[in-house]
């Protein structure tokens, strides 16, 4: 039986029986589209990022309705905003999700069971659990990127000096045994305290994990490196 996991709950924990049909949705380019008098065809041109895409689970509660519905809707509605969502129609993948318009039923005539349409808005981005897995970098060496598409990993840093991720490179100038820092976010952070001030980097651009080999540099005063790579499809 199919189930989806959302913010740390499963499906089936609320008696649903899952239909995963219009899971399958891939996110599409933001581009504008401008028609030039004279000139044949649109001119178009590239935000440089995804729109969000929308997933949708038909869900069927078909014992103990009433009880597990509530559940299910009191659990949806408490915590507003992006959550981790994965399921077993795409089990090597998770996105990043948050519930968009209503969760009404359609009940049977005895209301002993009922149907309900499941929407979610997901972050483009269909992230790879082998992304999960850290890197421990020691001294300098390469990782592969599987993909065609340019992550952005999390990195906690030992020591204070320089690194590289390719062309990249990061000079730490203080720390407290280690700074994480956060490529995606673009953010550097010692637990609460920001750690912006302590980092300069060459080309003004946080590192990244170009399509491919990417090679690692570990320089004066950095001791090693532990990478989530965060690897991503659309």
């Amino acid at each position: 039986m199919h189930r989806f996991i959302y913010n740390g709950r499963n499906s089936r924990d609320f008696g649903i029986v899952l239909s995963g049909e219009d899971t399958w949705r891939k996110a599409v380019p933001d581009l504008e589209r401008k028609q030039i008098p004279g000139r044949n065809g649109d001119l178009v041109l590239s935000n440089q990022r995804y729109n969000n895409v929308k997933l949708k689970y038909h869900a069927g509660i078909i014992h103990d309705f009433e009880k597990n519905y509530t559940a299910l809707s009191n659990f949806l509605l408490s915590s507003p905003g992006y959550h981790r969502l994965e399921d077993s129609y795409h089990p090597e993948y998770y996105r990043m999700a948050l519930l968009e318009g209503d969760i009404e039923p359609k009940l049977t005539a005895y209301h002993h069971e009922g149907e309900i349409d499941l929407t979610f808005s997901c972050m483009p981005q269909m992230y790879l659990k082998s992304g999960e897995q850290q890197k421990l970098f020691t001294q300098g060496g390469s990782i592969n990127n599987p993909t065609l598409y340019v992550a952005r990993p999390l990195l906690r840093v030992y020591g204070i000096g320089r690194f590289a991720i390719n062309d990249d490179i990061v000079n730490i100038t203080y720390a407290e045994v280690f700074t994480d820092i956060d490529c995606e976010l673009e953010d550097a952070y010692k637990g609460a305290a920001n750690w912006n001030a302590y980092i300069e980097l060459s080309n003004n651009e946080f590192p990244k994990l170009n399509p491919g080999a990417n090679q690692i540099a570990l320089m004066t005063g950095i001791e090693k490196i532990e990478m989530i790579p965060r690897w991503w499809c659309l």
